[in-house]
């Protein structure tokens, strides 16, 4: 992983000077204007969920040290629905100037194009990759009357009961879905989804006894489990959690290899000059490093990532054809 540590914001416009020629042009004034005054105006992320989820959450614990590098008001616009791509599409149709960008994930850019048959956007074409900004661990979590407390049980579980065991998701074609459908397949058993309009009722359900499991990233259920409404059973990625050191990895006890985590990174409009991305991706590294964003995140059992705009152009193709190559795997038509 590459450092979070950049130049700051009189060294980094300063060094990209010449490179913002063609947004200068654009934009009808000059390079050393342009460089000097970017951005020149507030800066719009479009968070592509509604408020009070956890991506909404990345955004605004973002937005001051964000502000304070760009010197600029940063605006959080929640445009929810259609699995994340109304939002999205909304940034894709925008002005490649640097100041519309959507803070989507693995959902927006890699899962939809495996489940959904029409989508509003290309997740690769239709975008310019700006960084990865956030890493989270999901939980793979039970209600306690299951008797599901290890992945050895709930393997055990569904394979004693075949279709019985129940999951909730946010959806059809949801991150949750996906990733219960490619455990699924990997281990060979099968459990049946629950879809909800929101995670919010499926976790409800499932603390009532109305669905036997759900998947969750650590900050919306946590709670649940310290209080013992819920059992995490295992983590979805490759690592434990700091937050809970003691659940194991599905990787580590029954699907090696499984590595599932929400990621999420920011992406501006088609068309935007390279060297005006490298600067914005230096603004948001700078944001990521900043201390009081690290504790907030880390509380909530979200790592800082970072990196270049390279690098996340690379991740991102590369999460995209692992999740499509996922969905042909277990057998899921985009519908």
């Amino acid at each position: 992983m590459q450092s979070l540590h950049r130049p700051s914001r009189r060294e980094f416009t300063r060094r990209e000077l010449m490179g913002l020629g063609l947004a200068a042009a654009v934009a009808g004034v000059s390079p050393a204007a342009a460089a000097d005054r970017y951005p020149d105006r507030p800066v719009h992320i479009v968070v592509p969920y509604p408020a009070g989820g956890s991506v909404d959450f990345v955004a605004r614990v973002l937005q001051p040290a964000l502000q304070e590098v760009l010197g600029q008001p940063v605006i959080i616009d929640n445009r929810g629905g259609a699995s994340g791509m109304i939002g999205s599409q909304a940034v894709a149709k925008s002005a490649p100037d640097g100041t519309t960008l959507v803070l989507g994930g693995v959902q927006t850019h890699a899962m939809n194009a495996a489940v959904i048959k029409t989508m509003l956007y290309d997740p690769l074409r239709d975008f310019t990759p700006i960084i990865e900004t956030t890493r989270a661990n999901w939980i793979l979590a039970a209600n306690p009357g299951t008797g599901i407390r290890t992945p050895a049980d709930l393997v055990a579980v569904a394979r004693a009961k075949p279709d019985q065991l129940t999951y909730a998701s946010s959806g059809n074609g949801s991150a949750a879905h996906l990733a219960f459908s490619l455990l699924a397949s990997e281990l060979g058993i099968r459990i049946t989804h629950v879809p909800y309009k929101g995670i919010g009722q499926g976790i409800t359900d499932t603390i009532a006894g109305q669905v036997n499991l759900v998947m969750g990233d650590q900050s919306t259920l946590v709670q649940n489990i310290k209080a013992g409404s819920l059992v995490a059973v295992a983590m979805t990625g490759n690592a434990r959690s700091a937050i809970l050191p003691d659940v194991p990895t599905l990787a580590e006890t029954i699907a090696p290899g499984f590595d599932v985590q929400a990621w999420q990174g920011i992406w501006a409009p088609p068309g935007l000059p390279a060297e005006l991305a490298t600067t914005i991706n230096a603004a948001f590294a700078k944001a990521l490093a900043n201390p009081s964003t690290v504790e907030r995140l880390k509380i909530a059992g979200v790592d800082p990532v970072g990196g270049s705009v390279e690098d996340f152009k690379k991740f991102s193709r590369a999460e995209w054809e692992r999740w499509t190559g996922a969905a042909r795997k277990a057998n899921i038509t985009p519908e």
